[in-house]
Formats: structure tokens, C-alpha cells, sequence
């Protein structure tokens, strides 16, 4: 089922670029005060893209769409105004996407929508205990790396990310900046395919060395402190990630109290677990993603209200 859904985010994606190439004038632009925003599925897009929703249908009269595009097609709307507020891309992964259409002026950050965010690498918790692993240059033994070897072709495997995504070519430097790529080798692929061929390891009790980042759905199950350890870097390939608020520059100048009220918008990575909780038990319906995004507001509504004073 995962399988076939990326399929169709990737063919959608693939179509959407092209008629951007063919057609500038085509679409999912619907006039003045319709807003598109881009995802991909996952589970933690949709908080922000709903209370960006109730906010600016409730407040300003706006109509706002949610459309699934990959990483790059999304990049690719927001700067040519296809879609209107991009607020789903991780950066630094998807920062050398946008970078063309931010130094271009087409597109503008906002700020940040939540930040501070733990990226790099972890190993099974149980793992790191026995054997003593605590930092990345830690891997480097053999006998470890066969702990690891999940297809038998004498490498361990770092689960790793998807092949379009910056981290996918930082975890190629990172194992040779710490000696190890002789030992182990990254398996790149879609997010969700490497999350299932991770839990098919848990679930044996096998050992896990992967890439991930908080929040992620993963560790709603699977908690970092009981499941997983976060592995020392000392060479930083990996600084604190997080999420901006991305929009289209016409679009901005066009509407600039929608893109005050963007801007004042920030949420923490635990209501991002929390949402995916919720969405988890509930499902990923348009009325409960909105209702969702209501009760949120209503727990929040000092601090939305304090960027709606912005506004008035």
C-alpha cells in the first residue's frame, strides 16, 4: 500500500513538473484569495497546513487547498506560484532545491516554523548498551558492522534517506569522513519503504543503524529513549534541522496580511507528535485533519490570538 501511494506522489509530482515546463500559465491557482499548499502524505504536514486553513478561511475569507507533490515538484510551484505557502520542506535537506527560487526573489522565507530539530544518525538502543556505541566513530569495527549486514553482501547497512534529499549525499560523506565507508554502505529510498524495512528489524530484534530525525512517526512506537540512541557526531555533518514557512513572492506582496499572519505562525515538534498520535488513532480525512487543527487552536488560542493582533 505504501508502495503504490509513493507511486502516485512521484507520477502526479512527475506530471506537475512537466506542465510547469510546458505551460507556465497552468496549474492549481483558482484566483486572488485561493491558497495551495503542498505535501507529500505524511502524517506531520498537516498540523500547520490546517491551521494555516481554519486561520485564513476563518479570518480572511481565504479558501485554502492541500495538494500531494514531492519534495522537488514543490519547490518547483512555490517559486513559479502554482502554489502559494510551502510549509513541509526540511532544511538543510530540501534548502538546495529551494535555493534557486529564494536567490531568485520568486520565492521569500517567512521564518521558521518549527526548529531546533535532532537529524542524523541512531542505533538500537539495546545495541549501543551491549556494545558500548555511543558516538559514529564508535562503528568502526568490523564485528559491528556485520551486526548490521541485512542483505549479506559484507556491509553493514545504514538505513538511510531518500536518494533526492541533501542527507542522502551528507551520509555518503559522513561514513567516509569517519573511516567507515570500507565497512558499511548507505540504502537509500523512499521514507516510508526504509521505515517499514526498519521495523521488519525491530520486530526480529535485529540491530538498527539508521538515518532519521524528530519528529517522525516512527517514534511514536518505537520512543527514542527506549528504542533507540542518538549517535554522538563529533564532526558535524549534521547541524539542527528545521521546517521554514515558504511562499511565493507575488503571492506575498498580493496579500500581505495572509502573509503577516504566516509569518507570526510557529509550533513546537512535540505538537507535531502529538498531531501524528492523533492522526494515528483518527485517520488523515479533511474533517478530522480541521478539526484537529481547531482543537489545537482552541488549547493554543492565547498565542493565536497574539498573531492575529498582528493583523488587525
Amino acid at each position: 500500500m505504501f508502495g503504490r501511494k509513493i507511486f502516485l506522489i512521484l507520477l502526479v509530482s512527475f506530471v506537475v513538473i512537466a506542465l510547469f515546463i510546458t505551460s507556465p500559465t497552468s496549474g492549481f491557482a483558482k484566483g486572488p484569495k485561493h491558497v495551495v499548499m503542498p505535501n507529500w502524505g505524511w502524517s506531520a504536514d498537516f498540523l500547520a497546513i490546517y491551521i494555516t486553513k481554519v486561520l485564513l478561511e476563518g479570518e480572511l475569507g481565504y479558501t485554502v487547498e492541500a495538494v500531494e507533490l514531492s519534495d522537488a515538484a514543490s519547490c518547483v510551484a512555490t517559486g513559479t506560484g502554482e502554489v502559494q505557502l510551502n510549509m513541509f520542506l526540511w532544511f538543510p535537506n530540501s534548502e538546495p532545491a529551494m535555493k534557486k527560487y529564494l536567490d531568485a526573489g520568486t520565492a521569500v522565507n517567512l521564518g521558521v516554523l518549527y526548529g531546533d530539530l535532532q537529524e542524523g544518525e541512531f542505533v538500537s538502543k539495546w545495541v549501543s548498551e551491549k556494545y558500548g556505541i555511543k558516538s559514529l566513530y564508535d562503528l568502526d569495527n568490523p564485528e559491528y558492522a556485520k551486526l548490521f549486514d541485512d542483505d549479506g553482501d559484507g556491509f553493514g547497512d545504514l538505513y538511510g534517506c531518500d536518494p533526492g534529499w541533501m542527507c542522502a549525499k551528507i551520509n555518503d560523506k559522513l561514513l567516509a569522513g569517519y573511516g567507515l565507508d570500507k565497512l558499511y554502505k548507505q540504502v537509500v529510498g523512499s521514507m516510508h519503504l526504509l521505515k517499514a524495512a526498519t521495523i521488519g528489524r525491530l520486530l526480529s530484534h535485529k540491530p538498527v543503524l539508521m538515518h532519521n530525525f524528530y519528529p517522525n512517526d516512527i517514534f511514536i512506537d518505537y520512543p527514542i529513549e527506549e528504542h533507540f540512541v542518538f549517535l554522538e557526531d563529533p564532526l558535524e555533518f549534521y547541524k539542527r534541522s528545521y521546517v521554514p514557512k515558504l511562499a511565493n513572492k507575488k503571492w506575498v506582496d498580493a496579500n500581505p496580511k495572509a502573509a503577516e499572519l504566516v509569518r507570526q505562525m510557529k509550533i513546537t515538534p512535540e505538537d507535531v507528535m502529538w498531531a501524528m498520535r492523533k492522526i494515528r488513532k483518527l485517520g488523515d480525512d479533511p474533517k478530522v485533519l480541521e478539526d484537529l487543527a481547531r482543537e489545537w487552536i482552541k488549547e493554543h488560542q492565547s498565542t493565536v490570538d497574539s498573531w492575529l493582533k498582528a493583523i488587525k
